[in-house]
């Protein structure tokens, strides 16, 4: 089994259009090419009183006639921070189709970071009225940084960022760090979360939080919020939205934890239109009405913004699909992985996705 470390993965990462693969892999998923089950989640409590997690993400995918199966297993400990640990750690696994056996493992923290921050870019650029100006972001960690160093490659648009941070110095240290590279934007260290998106075009948490903080009325007319870590929100920047957008309903709707999944248990939130069933036509109007999926729009099934002054909410819970397809990726097209014989051409039908 071929084993890459994280720098290996991040010296191969650069060769590759992430945007591009996470929008080959929701093509996929709409035309159920995909095998997408749910996660598991083992939670525990550590010695030191902190919030611990292990994720096992697995996931099967054919583009271009290649398919690749595998799986993230993602951990996390909430006190990493502060022993100067990275919060959040593990690996992704390839598997050779034929034969099940494991041919891959790579550290998964930067596939995990970019495939993610390439979902936010792609929901922002199909979502959008406009080019973002400005963008608010919460939370100053790598995924910050690897949401806005992407964005700022791609969007020559952008002239201010707003960034908010508990610890004040993480934020300043970010903004330095993108500072000295993108020159033209200048970069606002903001006291508050509010202060870092009201009235910006982008909106963009990335925290830890299981509190919501954000209500509807710092969201201004016209703005795309990507609600990345899925616990900023309240319910209120839900229900006022005049769009919310998920990545995978399914997903969504079998999580017991995350907001969105709570308000779906509870009666609150109607499902997009092709995962609706006839009982859901009797029912009394929801607070929130999922207007579609990320697939849905890009394979065109369903419209994205019709104003300019729509308030629209992304909910991307996460999808194994994408680290996989980019861990597919680096090991086919640029470490000289071979698709084994016996493929076979087609899925069985209660394995595909959705």
């Amino acid at each position: 089994m071929l084993e890459l470390t994280g720098a290996d993965v991040t010296g191969l990462l650069g060769k590759v259009d992430l945007v591009d693969v996470v929008r080959e892999v929701f093509l996929a998923h709409a035309n159920d090419r995909t095998v997408l089950p749910e996660e598991s989640c083992l939670r525990w409590t550590n010695d030191q009183g902190e919030s611990c997690r292990s994720l096992n993400m697995p996931g099967l995918v054919e583009i271009d006639g290649r398919r690749t199966a595998g799986t993230k297993i993602i951990n996390a400990s909430l006190g990493n921070p502060d022993r100067g640990l990275p919060r959040a750690g593990g690996i992704v696994l390839l598997f050779d189709v034929t034969t099940a056996r494991l041919v891959c493992s790579m550290d998964a923290a930067h596939i995990s970071a970019g495939r993610t921050a390439a979902v936010s870019v792609l929901a922002a650029e199909l979502l959008w009225a406009r080019p973002a100006r400005s963008i608010g972001v919460v939370g100053a960690g790598a995924l910050a940084e690897a949401h806005l160093d992407l964005a700022l490659r791609r969007w020559p648009s952008v002239r201010e960022v707003r960034l908010h941070d508990q610890v004040s110095e993480r934020a300043v240290r970010l903004a330095e760090r993108l500072g000295d590279t993108y020159r033209t934007v200048a970069f606002d260290v903001a006291s508050s979360a509010e202060r870092a998106v009201r009235d910006t075009e982008l909106i963009i948490p990335v925290t830890t939080t299981t509190t919501g903080y954000i209500p509807a009325d710092w969201i201004a007319p016209g703005t795309v919020t990507v609600n990345v870590s899925l616990d900023d929100l309240l319910p209120d920047a839900f229900s006022g939205a005049d769009k919310v957008i998920v990545d995978d309903w399914s997903l969504v709707a079998a999580d017991t934890t995350r907001l969105l999944g709570r308000m779906h248990r509870s009666g609150d939130v109607l499902p997009p239109p092709r995962h609706r069933t006839p009982a859901d036509a009797g029912r009394p109007a929801p607070a929130v009405e999922v207007a579609a999926e990320l697939c849905d729009l890009i394979s065109g099934a369903a419209t994205g913004r019709r104003s300019a002054d729509e308030r629209i909410v992304v909910n991307p819970f996460g999808m194994s699909l994408h680290d996989v397809a980019v861990a597919g990726k680096l090991y086919h097209d640029h470490l000289g992985g071979q698709d084994q014989p016996g493929r076979q051409d087609h899925l069985e039908p209660h394995d595909q996705g959705h």
